[in-house]
Order: structure tokens, then sequence, then C-alpha cells
């Protein structure tokens, strides 16, 4: 199942104004100080919000673009000096197991320049 997750870390002042206009709640937080499943400490607080799960790449795609789009309706974005966002997009799959393609428009990177949001795409 491939997974979209965006990440969202920074000031806590700025972390509840983003968390408060977003479209669904978040599924994970940490504070600053917490400490990893690494053993290192978190330099910020932050948190998870679930955007999609799916196997077909172009349906999550889908899912991805409805939740940015809902977030730039509702006046959100991450291109500010006390927040930081990153789309994570992971493709777990088998060994040797061909990864499926990703095709983002050049609309879609806009977006995310536009809406200040990291994109990481992990196999």
């Amino acid at each position: 199942m491939n997974i979209a997750t965006l990440k969202v870390h920074g000031d806590p002042e700025g972390l509840a104004d983003v968390r408060d206009g977003l479209p669904s709640e978040p599924h994970g937080d940490w504070e600053k100080g917490d400490v990893t499943s690494s053993g290192r400490a978190r330099i910020d607080s932050g948190f998870y919000v679930a955007i999609g799960t799916e196997q077909n790449p172009t349906e999550l795609l889908k899912q991805i673009r409805f939740y940015l789009n809902e977030c730039q309706a509702r006046g959100i974005h991450f291109e500010r000096s006390d927040v930081a966002a990153e789309l994570r997009i992971s493709f777990p799959c088998e060994a040797g197991a061909a990864t499926p393609p990703l095709d983002l428009s050049l609309a879609d990177m806009a977006m995310l320049v536009e809406m200040g949001i990291n994109l990481s795409i992990t196999a």
C-alpha cells in the first residue's frame, strides 16, 4: 500500500495556527525534547497528517491533490519562518520488486513550491 503523509514541525505557536485550519486532524504529534526511536531528543515540536493510502499511485496523487487544494482553500501555507512541512510519499516494496511510477505534473510541483512544502519519496 502506498502512503502519503504530511510532516509539519516548528514553533508551537505556528504549529497551532496551521493545525487549527487543517481539513483533518493529525494522527501523531511530538513535543520539543521528546526522544525519538533512535534515542535522540527532538529539536522542535510537530505532527503528522495522514493524507492518503492507496495501492494505485495515480489514485494516491488524486488524494494528495485534493488534500493540498483544500489546505490552499483554507489559506494554509507553510512558507513561513516558524514552521516547515514535508510531503512524504512511501512505496513499500518487496526486495527486487519494481517501484511503481509516480508522475507529478508541473502544476503539482508548482503547488508544493507555492505552499512551501518539501517533498520526500521513498521506496
